[in-house]
């Protein structure tokens, strides 16, 4: 079989430019140094480990996860600390020697957002790699215990302190989704001003009852551009993820420059339609994800430019109308249109890069460059 040309695949790519994910995490570990905080970079997000062994060249060792098997992967003479911060499912708590037997790991903080999880955990809280943290959900209405039912908060702390486990007690942390939502820096202020207020005060109480400090974790892309030292001053630690690659939502929202955007699919154009303006692209719902954004009150399931090994340049007013499995439409203006052929490759940035990069990095579907 003839050997594939990286700038002509015989399938979509997921390109990812190497040169903007190191400038990328450059910029947010200087911010952490300056807003002194711990930087716990989420990697569900890239899921790669060429993208872990640039995160370990720049000296991160404490990670964040979304599964067992994810954490498992990323475990090594550098990354040795890591945060599962999702629930953790009470059926895969006989795996967590899996994890803990690995002779590289200092410790793993797994998540509960229940007493009924805790006591289920508890039995496993004798290996001393062993930590949990309580999330708490100050609105977003995803998992966590409600900030407003702090009863069973505390309920879990009593329970901490009675078997005698506190030195096992990680901290709390949270999730402020709706920023993915916002536009306006007044808004992630607000949002971020209120729910840091919050939670300072639950772990302030924490503190007092078990008589030792507490983390508080908390962290997104979208509130980077926002933060400061002083709105982090009760802030232990921050876990963005998407912010290595960003994304079209992150574009349009404001909270990234398109020189930033770091992972795009090449895709070839398959066939054309200039009379309904319009062209169909090998990219589809197995390669992007559905996740779509509504800009200038258009459904968008991507934006489409051109790419010169360095740069995408956005075409003006293209983007993609609607995926089915593997075919992507395009709606773009005559006059742009008429300057491709069939066979030409179009970058596309997805709405949504920590879906994209998991629907192509398990098929041999990304690649990796960098210009020099």
């Amino acid at each position: 079989m003839k050997e594939q040309h990286f700038l002509y695949p015989y399938t979509p790519k997921l390109i990812i430019d190497n040169k903007k994910v190191k400038k990328n995490i450059s910029n947010i570990i200087t911010k952490a140094t300056e807003w002194d905080v711990r930087l716990r970079p989420h990697y569900k997000t890239h899921q790669s480990e060429v993208v872990s062994y640039i995160f370990e060249q720049f000296g991160i060792s404490t990670i964040t996860t979304s599964s067992i098997d994810m954490t498992y992967r990323y475990i090594n003479d550098v990354i040795n600390d890591i945060f599962m911060a999702i629930p953790i499912n009470i059926y895969s708590l006989d795996r967590l020697d899996f994890i803990l037997n690995d002779d590289y790991l200092d410790r793993f903080i797994v998540s509960i957002d229940s007493i009924e999880a805790f006591r289920h955990l508890v039995p496993y809280l004798d290996n001393r790699k062993l930590f949990f943290a309580i999330e708490i959900d100050c609105g977003y209405h995803r998992s966590g215990i409600d900030i407003e039912q702090d009863d069973k908060i505390y309920e879990i702390v009593a329970e901490t302190m009675q078997k005698k486990l506190t030195d096992k007690f990680y901290g709390i942390f949270s999730h402020f989704g709706e920023a993915y939502n916002f536009v306006s820096d007044e808004q992630l202020l607000e949002l971020n001003y209120e729910n840091i207020n919050k939670l300072s005060k639950v772990k302030r109480l924490i503190e007092s009852m078990i008589d030792r400090s507490i983390i508080l974790s908390i962290g997104d892309t979208p509130s980077l551009r926002i933060y400061n030292k002083e709105l982090l001053n009760n802030v232990d630690e921050i876990r963005p993820g998407n912010f290595v690659f960003y994304d079209a939502m992150q574009y349009l929202h404001g909270n990234c420059s398109l020189d930033e955007i770091a992972a795009f699919l090449y895709s070839p154009i398959i066939s054309m339609h200039p009379e309904r303006s319009e062209l169909i692209i090998h990219g589809g719902a197995v390669h992007l994800s559905k996740d779509s954004i509504i800009d200038d009150g258009i459904v968008k399931y991507g934006l489409v430019g051109t790419w010169d090994l360095d740069k995408i340049t956005l075409i003006p007013g293209a983007y993609v109308k609607s995926l089915s499995q593997e075919h992507g439409i395009i709606v773009m203006d005559k006059k742009y249109l008429k300057n491709l052929n069939i066979g030409d490759h179009l970058a596309i940035i997805p709405v949504h890069s920590c879906l994209a990069m998991d629907a192509m990095i398990f098929k041999d579907g990304v690649f990796y460059w960098e210009n020099t």
